[in-house]
C-alpha cells in the first residue's frame, strides 16, 4: 500500500521552544516516517506532550497519510482529534495537552513546494513592536492588495505578545477566530491575514504567502436542497484541485454543475462535507479567506449606465482597503482594464459593450482585489466561438500569473485547453475529474461530446466506476456546516454610504431617458389633477378634499414608481457584493438618502405646479401652506419609496416586483379615509396606510373642518361635523409628519432584514 514520497512534500517543525526546521520527506527514502520523543524516530520531537513514538507519515498512492500510534494526547489536524487523516497542502498538525494548550507543544505544517508556500523568518530579539502590513516600511511586508499598509501590529508587554488589529479592512483571524481588537498571543498560534500564514513562537515569527495559485479540495461534499432537504442535488463529491490550473466543470442540465462550484468558492454553503483552499477549512474562516477569492456569476456583475472606468473605480473604492489613495486605486484600475483588454472601451458606457467585452468587465470587478482562486459561472454563454476562445486565452493567460482558475461550461469547443476537466452528472454525481486525454481514455471515446450522452445515461454508474478507479481509502463523512458570517467593518460604514450614494446618483443622471419620465410625470399629475378643479379649492369640503386626496396619490405614486425595482434588478450584483463585505445598511441607506432627494425633486415639482394652476389656502397651521403642502408630499412619497425598496427586496426579478406597484396603490385609495367610512378592520387596516396620515397633514394645512359643505352652500341647513383626521393644530400636523417619517424607517429596516439571506441561492 506505501510507497516512497515524492521529492516536493516537505514537514516544518515547531517543537515546543525550539527553533522551526523544515524536513523532506523524500530525504527520509523510506515509506513511513515516524515522529515522536524516541530517539530512533525520523523526526525527533522534545516536547513534553509527544509520545514516545507519537504517529506516522505515509503516502497511499497520491495522498500523503497521518496516523496517530495510540499516543497518549493524540493528533489534532483540521481542528479536530483524528485517528488518521489526509494532509493536504498547507494544513497543520498539532500535539498539545489535554486542555488544548498550545505552548511547549507541537506543530507540524504540511506543504507542496509546487505551489511555491516559502516560509520566512522575522526574529522577535530586541522588538517591543513589530509592524505587518502592506507597505514597504512595515517590519513583515505582506504585498497583497487586499492587506492594508498598516494591516496589525505585535507589541510587546510585560504579560507577553499581543497582536492589535489596526482597524484593518479585511480583518486579522487567530486560530480560526476573528480579532477585532488585541488579542494576547501564544506560542504556536495560527495567524491568517488574507493569503498570508504567520505562526508565532516566543523567539520568532515564522510567516508564508501563497504567492503561485491556491489548492482547493473538496472532501465528500452534500448539497441538499428543499422544505426538508430531501432532494440532493451534489452527491457526495470529493475532488482535488492544484494550484495555477484552468479547470472546467461540465455537464448536462441539472447535473449540479454550477452547485459544485458555488460550494467550493464560498458562495453557497453545503449541507455536509468540507472545502478546504490551500488546507484551511474555507467556510469556518470565510472572513479572512474572501479576498482571496474571485467569483463571477452567470449574470454579468456589472451597471450598465456606467462606464467601465466608473464601474471598476467604484467597486475599488468598496472593496479595496480605505488606506488606498485616489492615485493608487486610478493604477489599479486602469491595470485591470488593461489586463481584460478594455482600454479602449475604458470611457464607453457598458451598456454599448459587447457580450463579451461585458464578461469582460465582469471579471475586472474581481480582479481589482487580486484574487488568488477565481470562479466563472458559464462564461461562455451566448458567445460566439471567436469570442469565447478569446475569453478562455485570458483565462488560460492568468493561470501562468499564478491564479487558479475555475469555470463552468456547456460547451466542448476548447476543453483541451483545460488542465482539469471535472465531469459532472445527473443529480450531481461526479462522474469523473482529470485532463483530456485522460477523460477520452476513462470513457473510451474519441470525441468528447460523447461523454454528455454516456453520463446522460447512467450518471450513477459512472460515479461509481470512478470513485472505484481512485480507490480511495477515505472514510466518507458529513461534517455538520455552520453557517458563516459575512463580515463587514463597520467602521468603514459611512465611507461605504459615500461611495454608494455617489454611485447610485451616478447611475441615475446616466439613464436620461427614466430620469427625464420620473420628473416629468410629477407636473404632468399636477395639471392633470387641475383639470377637474371647479374653481371652489380651498372653500368647499368635497372639492377640496378630492383635490388633496388626488394629490396624495400621487405623491405615493411617484414615490413607490421610483423605488420598486431598485434593488432586485440589481440583486446579483448586490449579493456579491455582500459576499465581499458590503455594509448592508449603508446600502439601505444609500438608496433611502438618493431617493428622498429625487423624491424632494419631484415634490417640489408637483406642487409647485399644483400651487400655480390651482393655489394655497390662505394660510397655514405652522408656517406657510405651500410650504406645508411641500414637506407632506416630501414625506408622503419618502415612505412610498421606502415601501418601494421594502417590496423590492422581496423579489428577484424587476418585472414581478413592478406588477405589485398598482396593488400597493389600491389600499391607499380604500382605507385613506376619503372614499368610504372607516370602521371595524377597515379602521384597523387603515392604520398601515401612507395615504391616511399624508391625507392628515392636507387635510389639517388646509383646515378641511373649517370648510362649507356642499350643501350648505346650496342652502340646505346641515351641520359640518368636525373630523379627527383634520384637526387645526400644529401638534397634529408634525404627528402626521413623524408617522410617514417612522414609514420610512420601519420599511427600511425590513428591507435589511429580508436582504440578511442574501447570501442564499435564489
Amino acid at each position: 500500500m506505501s510507497q516512497p514520497f515524492k521529492s516536493n512534500l516537505y514537514i516544518t517543525v515547531f517543537d515546543a521552544e525550539n527553533s522551526p526546521y523544515e524536513v523532506q520527506l523524500s530525504s527520509f527514502s523510506k515509506e513511513v516516517i515516524s515522529f515522536g520523543r524516541q530517539k530512533d524516530c525520523d523526526i525527533v520531537l522534545n516536547s513534553e506532550y509527544a509520545s514516545r513514538v507519537h504517529g506516522c507519515i505515509y503516502a497511499d498512492g497520491h495522498r500523503c497519510m497521518v496516523r496517530d500510534l495510540d499516543s497518549t494526547n493524540g493528533i489534532i489536524c483540521a481542528g479536530k482529534k483524528v485517528k488518521e487523516a489526509r494532509l493536504r497542502d498547507g494544513d497543520y498538525i498539532r500535539i498539545v495537552s489535554g486542555n488544548r494548550n498550545t505552548e511547549h507543544g507541537v506543530l507540524l505544517v504540511f506543504s507542496i513546494k509546487e505551489s511555491e508556500e516559502v516560509w520566512n523568518t522575522f526574529s522577535l530579539s530586541g522588538k517591543n513592536r513589530i509592524t505587518i502590513g502592506r507597505s514597504d516600511d512595515n517590519d513583515i511586508c505582506l504585498e497583497h492588495i487586499s492587506v492594508s499598509h498598516r494591516h496589525a501590529l505585535i507589541v510587546k508587554t510585560d504579560i507577553g505578545y499581543y497582536l492589535v488589529n489596526n482597524h484593518s479592512t479585511n480583518g486579522v483571524l487567530v486560530n480560526g477566530k476573528n480579532v477585532a481588537g488585541k488579542y494576547l498571543l501564544k506560542d504556536q498560534d495560527l495567524i491568517l491575514i488574507t493569503n498570508t500564514k504567520l505562526i508565532f513562537t516566543k523567539s520568532k515569527i515564522t510567516y508564508s504567502c501563497a504567492k503561485v495559485g491556491i489548492g482547493v479540495e473538496a472532501v465528500h461534499v452534500v448539497k441538499k436542497v428543499g422544505k426538508h432537504k430531501e432532494l440532493t442535488i451534489c452527491d457526495d463529491v470529493s475532488l482535488s484541485i492544484r494550484p495555477g490550473e484552468l479547470v472546467a466543470i461540465v455537464g448536462g442540465s441539472g447535473a449540479g454543475k454550477s452547485t459544485i462550484m458555488n460550494c467550493i468558492s464560498g458562495y453557497s454553503m453545503p449541507t455536509g462535507g468540507q472545502v478546504l483552499v490551500n488546507g484551511v477549512d474555507l467556510y469556518d474562516n470565510f472572513n479572512a479567506m474572501k479576498h482571496i477569492i474571485g467569483y463571477v456569476p452567470q449574470q454579468d456583475i456589472v451597471y450598465d449606465n456606467l462606464t467601465v472606468y466608473e464601474m471598476l473605480k467604484y467597486s475599488a473604492r468598496l472593496r479595496l482597503p480605505r488606506d488606498i489613495g485616489a492615485e493608487e486605486t486610478d493604477q489599479i484600475v486602469n491595470r485591470v482594464i488593461d489586463t481584460v483588454e478594455l482600454t479602449h472601451r475604458k470611457d464607453e458606457l457598458v451598456r454599448n459593450l459587447s457580450g463579451g467585452q461585458r464578461k469582460r468587465a465582469s471579471i475586472a470587478v474581481e480582479l481589482l482585489t487580486d484574487p488568488n482562486l477565481f470562479f466563472l459561472d458559464e462564461p461562455a454563454s451566448g458567445l460566439d466561438p471567436g469570442t469565447e476562445r478569446s475569453l478562455i486565452r485570458t483565462l488560460k493567460g492568468m493561470t501562468a500569473s499564478g491564479k487558479t482558475v475555475i469555470l463552468v461550461t456547456h460547451s466542448t469547443l476548447n476543453l483541451e485547453d483545460y488542465d482539469r476537466i471535472i465531469f459532472m452528472g445527473t443529480g450531481g454525481k461526479l462522474c469523473f475529474c482529470g485532463n483530456y486525454q485522460e477523460a477520452l481514455d476513462f470513457f473510451h471515446t474519441r470525441d468528447i461530446v460523447d461523454v454528455y450522452e454516456l453520463i446522460g445515461k447512467s450518471a450513477k454508474a459512472w460515479q461509481k466506476r470512478y470513485m472505484s478507479s481512485r480507490k480511495t481509502s477515505e472514510t466518507t463523512h458529513t461534517k455538520r456546516m455552520k453557517k458563516p458570517s459575512v463580515y463587514s467593518d463597520r467602521r468603514g460604514g459611512w465611507r461605504q454610504f459615500a461611495v454608494l450614494c455617489q454611485r447610485y446618483i451616478k447611475l441615475l443622471l446616466h439613464d436620461r431617458q427614466r430620469m427625464l419620465l420620473l420628473l416629468l410625470q410629477a407636473p404632468l399629475l399636477a395639471v392633470l389633477i387641475s383639470i377637474v378643479a371647479n374653481g371652489k379649492e380651498f372653500r368647499q369640503y368635497e372639492m377640496t378634499k378630492s383635490l388633496l386626496f388626488a394629490l396624495s396619490c400621487s405623491a405615493f405614486w411617484i414615490g413607490i414608481l421610483s423605488s420598486i425595482q431598485e434593488i432586485c434588478k440589481e440583486r446579483h450584483i448586490l449579493k456579491r457584493e455582500y459576499m465581499t463585505g458590503l455594509n448592508l445598511t449603508s446600502y439601505i441607506l444609500s438608496k433611502i438618502a438618493v431617493l428622498s432627494l429625487l423624491c424632494f425633486i419631484q415634490s417640489l415639482l408637483i406642487v409647485t405646479t399644483f400651487t400655480l394652476l390651482i393655489g394655497t389656502p390662505d394660510e397655514g397651521v405652522w408656517t406657510y401652506p405651500y410650504l406645508e403642502l411641500l414637506l407632506t408630499t416630501l414625506v408622503t412619497s419618502m415612505a412610498a419609496a421606502s415601501m418601494g425598496i421594502f417590496v423590492s427586496s422581496l423579489f428577484s426579478n424587476a418585472d414581478r416586483a413592478m406588477t405589485v406597484a398598482p396593488i400597493l396603490l389600491m389600499p391607499q385609495i380604500l382605507f385613506s379615509g376619503l372614499i368610504f367610512t372607516l370602521k371595524d378592520a377597515a379602521e384597523v387596516i387603515s392604520y398601515f396606510a401612507v395615504c391616511r396620515y399624508s391625507m392628515e397633514g392636507y387635510g389639517t394645512t388646509a383646515n378641511l373642518n373649517s370648510l362649507k359643505l356642499k350643501m350648505q352652500e346650496e342652502g340646505f341647513p346641515i351641520e359640518h361635523k368636525a373630523e379627527d383626521f383634520f384637526e387645526y393644530t400644529t401638534a397634529h400636523l408634525l404627528q402626521a409628519w413623524g408617522i410617514l417619517l417612522l414609514f420610512v424607517i420601519i420599511f427600511a429596516v425590513g428591507a435589511g432584514l429580508i436582504l440578511r439571506n442574501i447570501r442564499k441561492n435564489k
